[in-house]
């Protein structure tokens, strides 16, 4: 009796273990082996997981919304948008972002600001005014050169992430603003492989 009351006690106690372990791996489920999150993209880039981004990014006046969510600067959010079902496929663009559907977007057009101040009808956030070099000063890794040790490296570029102007097209307009930029091959002639095939991304800290 004592002995079957034993193989109870580990039987109970392995059924228990195995309960708690399913429990523990459904939560950890948010983001796929490879880092994507629930929107198919990078989840540290994914500004529907990081609303704050929302603010801190500022707005993209040349496509009339916020930065973050711009999917002309970034395409990459394409991605999230489909999973988030905002998608004209018409127009092959996010649906809230398609002016040829909404043609009242227009009016947030501003040409040329990317970063800057909200608009008084964006959600509310940060309100940086645009630097020397054309976009918004705290996003600016030329007037704030911190920006570059705390944002990180861009693994997937070879390039420090405050300088990626592939993951954060706005900077092209300060890359521009320094006289650091290939024209031929729009990207950074300090970061231009084409043109400098001897480059090292990896111990490169930016234009000029």
């Amino acid at each position: 009796m004592q002995r079957l009351a034993h193989v109870a006690f580990v039987f109970v106690t392995g059924v228990c273990i195995a309960l708690a372990g399913c429990g523990e791996s459904g939560n950890s489920s948010d983001q796929s082996a490879d880092g994507r999150c629930p929107h198919e993209i990078k989840q540290e880039k994914c500004p529907f997981c990081n609303p704050e981004m929302v603010a801190a990014d500022g707005f993209c006046g040349e496509h009339g919304v916020a930065e973050a969510l711009c999917a002309k600067c970034r395409p990459y959010l394409n991605a999230a948008f489909r999973a988030n079902d905002d998608w004209c496929a018409e127009h092959n663009t996010p649906e809230s972002q398609c002016m040829a559907c909404n043609p009242e977007l227009a009016a947030k057009i501003r040409p040329g600001e990317h970063g800057g101040a909200m608009p008084a009808d964006a959600p509310s956030g940060s309100d940086p005014a645009n630097c020397e070099h054309g976009i918004a000063s705290a996003k600016c890794p030329f007037c704030t050169p911190s920006l570059i040790e705390s944002a990180g490296f861009c693994k997937e570029h070879e390039i420090a992430e405050a300088l990626c102007v592939q993951c954060r097209p706005y900077l092209k307009t300060a890359f521009v603003a320094k006289g650091d930029w290939c024209a031929e091959h729009e990207t950074p002639e300090s970061q231009c492989l084409q043109c400098n095939p001897d480059l090292d991304h990896s111990s490169k800290q930016g234009g000029g």
